[in-house]
């Protein structure tokens, strides 16, 4: 038996910050932040049930947070919870109330979503690499009393600011243990709850093997995600309804398969549903186009992932989902977005789904940037080893430089360049004097020097604020980006649909150039508002 599937425009992703915002929280506080977020759209809600294998839900196999301990030390070190004190106790005694008074979270959730026509499904979060104290809650049992399943063994000397050091406390897939322990989870989420599918987060976070075991590894979380698949598709002839099996991974397919899932393959082999590619922080370099060819003829949707801390620029915003739709996606994925309001989250979904008027709106395309964590790091060695090399940084040790941009907007098109009312370049650089002449080329014809703008009003960077996760609504932050920022002059008549080659040439006066580089380049468009 075949069910019809159906494919959500938007998938909004949220952290359970309920629990943590407040000491009591009810079923009406749920279904209010629910019904006045989600309701009428057609999107997704998907709730993390935890992390670290300590889970905020009415589990019956894995640990609940907080239980067993009679007072939480909050001096311990925990990546999200040492910032926030008070929050631990508010996720205990909310979970504890909610299942004495509800049967818990899970069961509230999906049953306010039910009752309101909203799509709910439980994240799943496939390994956490959060510095986390042994002795604090959120560490786990699970890691305390199995050292040996993790990716660093017990007694192994690793030393600091190495990929191997900070993936070291995460889960090693290739212990059988570990996978038996996840599909029990995964499992019950959808088994013994009403909900419409399930997503195993693989960017939360993205280590699962030692390095050098991924390929000949890879096979076993394949076996996982099969067993995950047949488990669905037993409990879909249940209900007499679709659920679908959804994955985010890394940005690019190559990514995915260099650290061991291969993404490709469970795509042909109809294993997913749903893909949602990336980690969020380059959208601009995340070719959605592959994913979407690796889906074709399959019944599978394929997402671009935003991620709130990196961008909550409406115009990068639009950039991203124009691109991405452009190229065939089916719609947007957000992430740490959760605790903006109800009328962002409404103003956001209208325009980021507009099929007429997303192409022709106001937006910035932004290219992304690699950079090594530091020595101490843990999720950014993880997010490091799952990410493409990107063109930035780029170091100028010649007097040229070539970037390429690629847009989505019709600029071959006539009538769609005379609705544009102004395209202009920025481009950040690093260790080079105000007074060096920037030369611009595009696509090979030049268009003028570009000139040094000593404010960045309009340029800033748009970010959800800081401890988010705790703060609704939440507001968003207008942040000074690093180095100093030249400006092309109009550039509209210049830029191509497609791939468009950036040249700069850099004459410094006086002929003494210094090594120099290119920290940040986007493109502003903005349309005639007739």
């Amino acid at each position: 038996m075949s069910f019809r599937r159906k494919f959500p425009k938007m998938i909004f992703t949220d952290d359970a910050w309920l629990l943590s915002e407040r000491n009591k929280i009810t079923y009406g506080d749920i279904e209010n932040y629910l019904v006045d977020s989600f309701s009428g759209l057609d999107g997704a809600y998907w709730w993390s049930i935890g992390d670290h294998e300590v889970y905020h839900y009415e589990t019956r196999i894995g640990e609940r947070f907080g239980s067993g301990y009679e007072q939480f030390n909050e001096n311990l070190e925990s990546f999200v919870h040492k910032q926030t004190p008070g929050v631990v106790q508010n996720i205990t005694n909310n979970l504890n109330s909610l299942i004495d008074e509800y049967g818990g979270p899970l069961n509230a959730i999906s049953e306010i979503c039910r009752n309101n026509q909203i799509p709910f499904y439980p994240r799943i979060r496939m390994n956490s690499h959060y510095p986390i104290d042994f002795d604090h809650v959120g560490h786990g049992d699970f890691r305390r009393q199995h050292p040996e399943w993790l990716i660093g063994k017990p007694g192994e000397e690793i030393p600091k600011d190495t990929l191997e050091y900070g993936i070291r406390t995460g889960k090693d897939y290739a212990v059988p243990e570990v996978r038996s322990y996840m599909l029990d989870i995964i499992c019950e989420t959808f088994e013994q709850f009403e909900v419409d599918g399930v997503e195993l987060d693989f960017c939360r976070h993205p280590a699962f093997f030692r390095l050098g075991e991924e390929k000949a590894n890879s096979k076993l979380i394949t076996d996982l995600v099969h067993q995950v698949k047949t488990r669905l598709n037993k409990r879909e002839k249940e209900l007499g309804r679709s659920l679908n099996l959804a994955v985010r991974v890394p940005p690019t397919v190559k990514d995915s398969v260099r650290i061991g899932l291969d993404i490709d393959d469970w795509i042909r082999s109809d294993l997913v549903n749903i893909v949602s590619a990336g980690i969020g922080f380059i959208p601009f370099d995340t070719p959605v186009r592959d994913f979407v060819d690796q889906a074709k003829n399959r019944e599978c949707a394929i997402y671009g992932c935003l991620e709130g801390s990196a961008y909550a620029d409406p115009l990068v915003l639009r950039g991203a989902a124009n691109w991405w739709l452009n190229n065939g996606a089916t719609g947007i994925y957000l992430y740490n977005f959760f605790t903006m309001s109800a009328q962002w989250h409404h103003q956001t979904y209208s325009e980021l789904t507009a099929d007429i008027g997303l192409p022709t709106s106001d937006k910035k395309y932004v290219l992304g940037k690699s950079s090594q964590p530091g020595p101490d790091s843990t999720i950014g060695w993880a997010f490091y080893h799952a990410s493409p090399m990107t063109q930035l940084p780029m170091n100028i040790s010649h007097e040229t430089a070539d970037l390429m941009i690629e847009i989505a907007d019709d600029f071959d098109d006539p009538e769609v360049k005379n609705q544009v009312d102004s395209a202009a370049l920025g481009i950040w650089f690093e260790n080079l004097e105000t007074d060096t002449e920037v030369k611009l080329e595009i696509n090979g014809v030049s268009t003028g020097e570009m000139y040094y703008k000593n404010s960045q009003n309009g340029w800033e960077n748009i970010t959800v604020e800081s401890l988010w996760w705790i703060k609704y609504p939440a507001n968003l932050n207008t942040n000074i980006q690093e180095g100093h920022l030249f400006l092309s002059g109009e550039i509209k008549h210049f830029l191509s649909n497609g791939v468009n080659r950036i040249s700069l040439t850099l004459d410094k006066v006086g002929n003494h150039l210094t090594m120099a580089s290119i920290v940040g380049v986007e493109l502003k468009i903005i349309y005639n508002k007739k």
